[in-house]
């Protein structure tokens, strides 16, 4: 059979970039590992089982750079270097992130080719450094990382046992000429441990991690023949006056990052070279009709208008322009103060086509009727109110596509501080009433609290897809709504509002309604009403906990296609078991999210969590639960933190069940390798 198979140098070259660990990345000595979201993604020793010449190549480039994070790493490498000491050789550059017992003895002792070694002084009394002290005296390294808490640095007796064989390690290692210093003064417990030996190797890179080391660390390395003294943070301005007052000696040596005042821009894009035109008079499309010269200008025009702050300079250009640019000028209209109402309005009575032009209206802040709202052009204040603008705004924009008070749709959350702006009900209706055939999206306040509307003004909002509700009027006659009102919604958020308004909903068809977000309160009647009628359509609801807590058993009753259930407000205990007991399979849920700014403050509920997910039995009813989201969970990032985590414990409780437990940055939990 002919080898197809490419040469082992390509092979090389196309894993290098996947297993490679970059010397900033393995250096790095933050207080949280770089490494601590590695064990989040699929393992990189999954290329080695890909086929053989796979395995033949990546081997050598997986065991170039170890990373050890827990002692049953430390113990599986120890006993893969005992059966095939030839992996051993491999090893060029290793990084403890722990003690990890007397596997490390082994795994020193098996590496002699090591050249750079990463270890860290933040080992608490509980860990074992003997085993690492041992193999010490096995390598003899050109480069030593280490790390230690800049605030408050550890000092035990085990911190003591490991800068002991440290200081008699290197006084055997001839190779080492780079350190990287983790310590603030030569007084401290590391630098009065290491330092007498330091000192008297030919140390020429020195790394301390920020300027103010600077002149101790040089006189303290003096007498190496340093070449080059890195600084890890970066160097202000002030801190630069400073340094310049030094030694000359230290000055030749530093090497630093200086911090930037502003931010850079972005290098614009060189335009190309165009050759001067033979004939200096040339005008463009001179002879093309003029409306295919607007067609042409009003197209060019429309990219160079952006729509978060359109330039008002090329309106300034020429009448041309101005008359082609001023349409894109207001197409996304955004009115941040109430002074601004009466000059926008005066200018659309004015321009009587451009409001036409208007696809989006964002109103900023809060407008109210009290406040004066722009001078009139004989500098009186206008005999009329805020809200009057408004209307005049809005009875002149028939074409808006979107109208918000300055914040979002999201999808899900329903914690986000929004702004205070609030229409009155006669600016709705005429929102509706002018622009129902166009608006897509409805993110606006209504100030109609206690109020009585009618439900007719929703007959007109035929292409409207979102809608974010926050209007607390009652709706004494539901039936004058008619069934196709709103028929083209597809989410819908409700963060306050009047019963009456679920039922208003509850007589209209919505064939299209899949996301529904409420985080109100709602009688049991009208929300019960509601889900009758809808809950079978809906693949995606957000509800708070009274509303869980009111429904039931029903829940999965009333909603049998959810995809997605996102709960608000479940912070100190969880809810109640019979919520995800239905009577029948749900096999079309995947994932339910809880969702809460602070989650369990109090560890007295941790007990009900722990017998939450003890007998949480999702292959009964909830089939096609795959994860469980928490929003205030967030997973630990070093070996002991995950000794204590009770989400840990949880997650691993839930894997058993084919469930995965996701924290706030969408993580999934991975089992860590454990020591049997």
């Amino acid at each position: 059979m002919r080898d197809n198979s490419l040469p082992d140098e390509l092979i090389s070259e196309i894993l290098s970039p996947a297993l490679k660990v970059s010397d900033h990345v393995f250096s790095d000595t933050s207080h949280i590992s770089p490494f601590a979201s590695y064990g989040f993604r699929e393992s990189t020793s999954a290329y080695l089982l890909v086929c053989r010449s796979w395995l033949r190549v990546a081997t050598p480039l997986l065991y170039s750079v170890v990373v050890l994070r827990s002692k049953a790493q430390a113990k599986a490498l120890a006993a893969a270097l005992s059966e095939n000491p030839e992996l051993g050789h491999f090893i060029k550059k290793l990084r403890v992130e722990g003690g990890f017992g007397p596997p490390m003895q082994t795994i020193l002792k098996s590496s002699p080719n090591i050249t750079d070694l990463f270890l860290t002084l933040e080992i608490y009394s509980s860990d074992n450094v003997g085993g690492l002290c041992k193999g010490l005296g096995f390598i003899n390294p050109s480069g030593l990382i280490l790390q230690n808490f800049r605030s408050k640095p550890l000092n035990n007796k085990t911190v003591s046992q490991l800068l002991k064989g440290l200081s008699q390690a290197l006084g055997k290692w001839d190779n080492l000429v780079v350190f990287d210093c983790p310590f603030e003064g030569s007084e401290s417990h590391g630098a009065a441990a290491l330092l007498p030996v330091l000192t008297t190797k030919q140390i020429h890179t020195l790394v301390i991690p920020s300027s103010w080391e600077s002149t101790w660390a040089y006189t303290a390395f003096k007498a190496c023949p340093l070449q080059t003294i890195q600084v890890k943070e970066t160097v202000s301005e002030w801190e630069r006056k400073q340094l310049a007052s030094k030694d000359p000696g230290l000055i030749a040596l530093l090497e630093f990052t200086a911090e930037t005042t502003s931010k850079l821009r972005a290098p614009e894009p060189e335009l190309p070279l165009i050759a001067p035109s033979l004939n200096p008079s040339f005008i463009p499309w001179a002879d093309a009709p003029r409306e295919v010269l607007d067609k042409l200008w009003a197209r060019i025009l429309s990219f160079a208008m952006p729509s978060t702050s359109p330039k008002l300079d090329l309106l300034l250009i020429s009448k041309s322009f101005y008359r082609l640019a001023l349409p894109c000028y207001y197409e996304h209209l955004r009115i941040r103060r109430a002074d601004r109402l009466f000059p926008i309005s005066s200018i659309l009575t004015r321009e009587t086509t451009l409001g036409s032009h208007i696809r989006t209206l964002t109103l900023f802040g809060e407008y109210s009727d009290d406040e004066d709202a722009g001078d009139t052009a004989d500098g009186k204040s206008p005999q009329v109110k805020p809200s009057d603008f408004i209307i005049a705004i809005l009875s002149r924009t028939n074409n808006l596509v979107e109208f918000s008070s300055g914040s979002r749709f999201t999808e899900a959350s329903s914690f986000i501080r929004m702004d205070d702006l609030q229409l009155s009900w006669d600016a709705f209706e005429t929102l509706a009433k002018y622009s129902g055939s166009t608006l897509r999206e409805f993110l606006g306040r209504i100030k109609a609290h206690d109020s009585n509307a009618s439900p007719i003004a929703f007959n007109s909002l035929k292409a409207l897809q979102k809608l974010w509700w926050r209007c607390g009027a009652r709706f004494p006659d539901v039936t004058t709504v008619s069934s196709d009102a709103l028929q083209s919604l597809e989410a819908l958020r409700i963060s306050s509002a009047h019963s009456s308004f679920l039922s208003v909903l509850s007589e209209m068809k919505l064939p299209l309604l899949r996301h529904v977000i409420l985080s109100e309160r709602f009688t049991i009647q009208s929300q019960d009403a509601f889900f009758q009628t809808h809950g079978s359509k809906l693949t995606e609801l957000t509800i708070s906990d009274n509303i869980v807590e009111s429904l039931g058993a029903k829940l999965f009753e009333f909603c049998p296609n959810l995809s997605v259930l996102t709960l608000l407000g479940f912070t100190e205990y969880p809810p109640d078991f019979k919520h995800f007991h239905p009577p029948r399979q749900v096999p079309s849920l995947i994932k339910i999210i809880f969702e809460s700014y602070y989650g369990m403050t109090h560890k007295e509920a941790e007990p009900s969590w722990n017998n939450f997910f003890t007998n949480f039995k999702s292959q009964h009813c909830l089939t096609g639960l795959q994860e469980m989201r928490f929003t205030y969970c967030k997973w630990p990032t070093n070996e002991r933190e995950i000794a204590k985590s009770c989400w840990v414990r949880w997650a691993e409780m839930m894997l058993t069940q084919g469930v995965s437990l996701v924290d706030l940055n969408g993580t999934k939990w991975r089992p860590r390798l454990k020591v049997k």
